[in-house]
């Protein structure tokens, strides 16, 4: 359920969350699909639909449902030393987004959670879903794990992602995408972003 907002709430913003914003990790398991079963966010695929509208801060990450009920505001500043203030969540298939966003300014820095349901192994995860190129492979994270740094573009700056294959057979991805003409993240968000993974993929969802 989400709240109505108060009077002196900010406006709402338009969420990032669509169906053109694929995650690197799971768009890598778009080849599998048809040998697997595996849920993918392909460029053709259909827009996702979009569970809730953007939350704002004064509710919980969580309110905004999907994959927002594994992030927690507080345990994410504490994590990589962002404070966001509203989430969003979309679905599409057997597919889960969750993008926080700052609750003042603009869209960015934003950092994007994707679960994915997949039949694949460690061993499919490191020949067909790692990147070929500037991945470097995480220990101690699922069956599988790697990070990758992430270019700018036109409207945004550069980023890191960390995609990992849970034991419990999810692909999992958590994106942290910085605003306009920063510099590259410090090499620090690695491990930091591998440490919320980690209790991301611990957290025990509500039960419906």
């Amino acid at each position: 359920m989400v709240l109505p907002p108060r009077d002196s709430d900010p406006p709402a913003r338009r969420s990032r969350v669509d169906g053109r914003r694929t995650l690197a990790c799971l768009a890598a398991t778009a080849t599998l699909t048809a040998t697997l079963g595996m849920a993918a966010c392909a460029d053709d695929d259909p827009a996702p639909q979009r569970i809730t509208s953007p939350v704002r801060t004064n509710f919980p990450a969580a309110m905004a449902g999907g994959a927002c009920v594994y992030f927690d505001y507080a345990a994410i500043e504490k994590a990589i030393g962002v404070r966001f203030g509203i989430s969003a969540a979309s679905k599409s298939g057997d597919t889960t987004t969750c993008v926080v966003q700052p609750q003042d300014g603009g869209d960015l820095p934003d950092l994007a959670l994707t679960i994915s349901k997949t039949t694949a192994d460690a061993e499919i995860f490191k020949s067909d879903v790692v990147p070929d190129k500037g991945a470097t492979a995480v220990k101690g994270l699922g069956l599988a794990a790697y990070q990758s740094p992430i270019a700018a573009t036109d409207k945004t700056g550069p980023g890191l992602e960390v995609c990992w294959l849970t034991k419990d057979k999810r692909l999992m991805s958590l994106r942290f995408t910085s605003i306009a003409d920063s510099p590259a993240p410090p090499k620090t968000l690695g491990p930091q972003l591998v440490t919320l993974a980690k209790q991301v993929e611990s957290t025990k969802p509500p039960k419906p």
